[in-house]
This record gives C-alpha cells, sequence and structure tokens, in this order.
C-alpha cells in the first residue's frame, strides 16, 4: 500500500538518520520522520502511527502531531494568516493548511471557518469551502438513531447541516426555538430522508431538553410549572409538554431546580 496523504499511516521503523528517522511502507517506499517528532525511545522495526503530509517542496513528511482533522473530514478551523489566494489554517501542525479564496479580504484573523480536507491536483493537503458539494447522498435505514451535526450554514429555510462527518441536513427554522450558532455541534434525529438524500432534521430528545435547562440557566427564574399548558410550552420551548415535565423532574431530583410559587427557580 503506498502513502496516505493527509491520513494516519501505521509505518515500519527503517533507519535513523541525522536529521531524523526514515519510515518504510509495504512497498518499502521511504517518508522522513523529522528528529524533533521520534520518540526517545524508538527503535528500528518498530511500527509508528504517523500524520502524512507535504512540506514547502512538494515532499512527503511525516509528524507524530495530531491534526484538528484527516482527509475526506469536515472542520472547522482557525485562520492564522491571510494571504492574495487564500487563507492559512490552524491544523494543530507546524505546517498550516491553505484555503484557496477568491475574496480572502472578507475574513479576519481568527476567524472560524468551515472546510472539507482534501488533496489538490498535485496531490497537496488543501482546506476547500463549499462543505455541501463534498458530502454523499444519505442511504440510512434507521431515523430515530440520535446522531451528530456541525451547523455550518444560514439557509432561508433553516440550518444546514453535516451529519455524521458525511451528510447533508436542514433543521428547519419552523421547528427551532433558538437559533443555533454555526459551527455549534448539536444532536439530532432525521425527520425523512429526500430523494436526493438530503435529510430532513429535528433535534433530538436531549437536545431539546437541554434549551429548558440553558434558559434556566441564563434567566434564573423560568414563569412555568407542571400546570403550565402545552401550547405555551410549545411555543416557549418547542417541546411537548410529557418532555417538559420530565426535564423539570431531573432538573429537581439533581437539586439544579425547584418549583416556588409556580415557577422554576435555579438552584
Amino acid at each position: 500500500m503506498s502513502f496516505e496523504i493527509g491520513r494516519i499511516n501505521h509505518l515500519r521503523l527503517m533507519r535513523f538518520a541525522k536529521q531524523g528517522a526514515y519510515l518504510v511502507n509495504e512497498l518499502f517506499e521511504e517518508v522522513l520522520l523529522p528528529k524533533k517528532f521520534v520518540p526517545i525511545d524508538a527503535k528500528i522495526d518498530q511500527y509508528l502511527d504517523v500524520f502524512l503530509y507535504t512540506d514547502s517542496e512538494d515532499r512527503i513528511i511525516a509528524t507524530t502531531q495530531t491534526p484538528f482533522a484527516l482527509r475526506d473530514e469536515v472542520a472547522v478551523l482557525e485562520i492564522c494568516d491571510i494571504v492574495k489566494e487564500g487563507c492559512y489554517l490552524d491544523l494543530g501542525l507546524d505546517k498550516h493548511i491553505f484555503m484557496p479564496s477568491k475574496n480572502p479580504a472578507r475574513f479576519n484573523l481568527a476567524d472560524k471557518v468551515g472546510v472539507f480536507i482534501t488533496l489538490d491536483k498535485q496531490k497537496r493537503l488543501i482546506a476547500r469551502l463549499g462543505i455541501k458539494e463534498y458530502l454523499k447522498p444519505a442511504r440510512l435505514k434507521n431515523l430515530y438513531i440520535t446522531r451528530k451535526a456541525l451547523v455550518f450554514e444560514r439557509t432561508p429555510l433553516g440550518f444546514g447541516c453535516v451529519v455524521e462527518g458525511q451528510y447533508y441536513g436542514l433543521l428547519y427554522h419552523d421547528n427551532l426555538v433558538f437559533k443555533p450558532k454555526l459551527f455549534d455541534w448539536v444532536s439530532v434525529q432525521i425527520n425523512k430522508i429526500r430523494t436526493d438524500g438530503k435529510l430532513d432534521l429535528r433535534l433530538d430528545a436531549n437536545q431539546q431538553k437541554n434549551i429548558v435547562k440553558q434558559m434556566l440557566q441564563q434567566e434564573g427564574v423560568l414563569e412555568f410549572n407542571y400546570d403550565s399548558s402545552p401550547e405555551d410550552i410549545a411555543r416557549v420551548f418547542g417541546i411537548s409538554k410529557k418532555l417538559f415535565k420530565k426535564t423539570i423532574s431531573e432538573m429537581i431530583a439533581s437539586k439544579k431546580a425547584i418549583l416556588e410559587g409556580g415557577k422554576i427557580i435555579k438552584i
């Protein structure tokens, strides 16, 4: 198997050199692990898990540093430099990853951006905007499993999400009582899989319960109790009365809230 740039490779330490250690794959192709990344107790024939990328001269280099994301993954990265052709992002390595942009002036240093990590035509690791075009049509069967989703865009209909790192889903404005922030992680369930493989989403029960908890944390007092109407609960919190009562009971049992004077009060 040849080297996998942008991924973790399991390679054998073949020999030491002044500049570090040379690792080999099954084809006996060599790659340099610079001296500062060579473990103190490293030995010949030892296998190391290393991340591979290319240096400024397009040579493949190994590192034991852990990147924030691997090739073919969606990542939220911070801008650390802005140049005429785009931006450099912090990938968690000594070398930053380049993100091309036709209008880099719209970005600021330390901004967070959502990108897809891939390779360019020269097989160099690169970050791409336009996440949606890299996502796959979903062919999921179980709609009721709670799944992790990354909010990455606002649309007229709602918030676009990357579900499980590879599918596109939408949280509709009509089903939300709060607006998630860009690059928030949320727990979702799937309402529907469309014919094009895109997903209609809803927040899962635990995420919905968190709305009540977050509002109590912020406000200190909520003008609600067990006898509040289902309509008022749905209007303010966007959840059923059954789930609302269960949430209150959990908060009381965990001594995070009390019911007093017909109100929920934070402890």
